[in-house]
């Protein structure tokens, strides 16, 4: 499997700056629920990934425990030091990894706290077409905040272009440990441009990402985001390189996010009410 990536880096992004400089008249608290609610569903391809191959090395703390179609409950022993149980069952149509942190919240190697399960199902080899993955979080918390739903995973096959193309929807609830609810839908097309047929070497990756996303938040900003230029991301670059984004709280000013024309240097602007920023990471 490749590494796939959602509005995360760019929102996480909006959020730090925003909680550094603020907008005059126009403060809203949407990009931060937004950089929570995208990095929790990005965050799960990556682990099932990294479970596939091995291990949680990221999202886990030292030597998982791995089981195939084994569905006893797991013992307080094995949990004791927080012990990620892998379980792989490739019986039946649909294939599964089950990626388990227990009831009690575990600190992961990336210092985030988690405590639930994760469930992936696939149907088929990740670089072929038609394959559909579905990631779906059962009592699954980060930092204390409760993620619920469903992310899935299609490989459509070759664009007009023959570059190869997901779609990536998701249909989720995250209940933030504030308290507020975030009801959250988001519909997007990954093309890859480069990297695609060295399966073993992720580094050379680079692909494309648009869509739209939307939130309604329960005693918050509901917002809605839009990608109005390919967003353009390298695995290489802990950057988004190029391309724009929209971001529009409900009731206020849209921010729209300019990413420069491919240097991973960090730099993007932000135009908020006639207004532009220049923002170094």
């Amino acid at each position: 499997m490749k590494r796939l990536l959602i509005f995360s880096l760019s929102l996480a992004a909006l959020a730090q700056v925003i909680s550094c400089k603020k907008w005059k008249y126009d403060e809203s608290n949407a990009p931060t629920t937004n950089a929570i609610v995208e990095n929790a569903f990005a965050e799960m391809a990556n682990m099932s990934d990294q479970a596939y191959k091995g291990g949680v090395f990221v999202y886990g703390i030292g030597k998982p425990i791995y089981r195939y179609q084994d569905s006893h409950e797991v013992t307080e022993v094995e949990k004791a030091d927080c012990n990620v149980i892998i379980t792989i069952d490739t019986v039946g149509s649909q294939d599964t990894i089950t990626v388990d942190w227990g009831t009690n919240n575990c600190t992961c190697l990336d210092q985030k706290q988690r405590r639930g399960k994760l469930i992936i199902s696939y149907n088929g080899p990740y670089y072929q077409q038609g394959t559909i993955i579905r990631y779906t979080p059962v009592n699954y918390y980060v930092n204390n905040h409760k993620v619920e739903g469903l992310m899935t995973v299609e490989n459509m096959g070759l664009n007009g272009l023959q570059q190869p193309y997901y779609n990536v929807n998701v249909d989720g609830v995250v209940t933030l440990s504030t308290g507020e609810i975030a009801t959250y839908v988001s519909s997007q097309v990954r093309t890859f441009t480069t990297g695609y047929n060295t399966v073993l070497n992720i580094y050379d990756d680079e692909w494309d990402v648009t869509g739209t996303a939307t939130a309604q938040v329960v005693n918050g900003d509901g917002y809605v985001a839009n990608v109005t230029s390919p967003l353009h991301v390298k695995v290489g670059c802990p950057y988004i390189t190029k391309g724009t984004l929209e971001i529009t709280p409900t009731g206020k000013s849209t921010r729209t996010i300019d990413y420069g024309t491919g240097s991973c240097d960090g730099t993007f602007t932000i135009e908020i009410n006639g207004h532009t920023y220049t923002i170094n990471m």
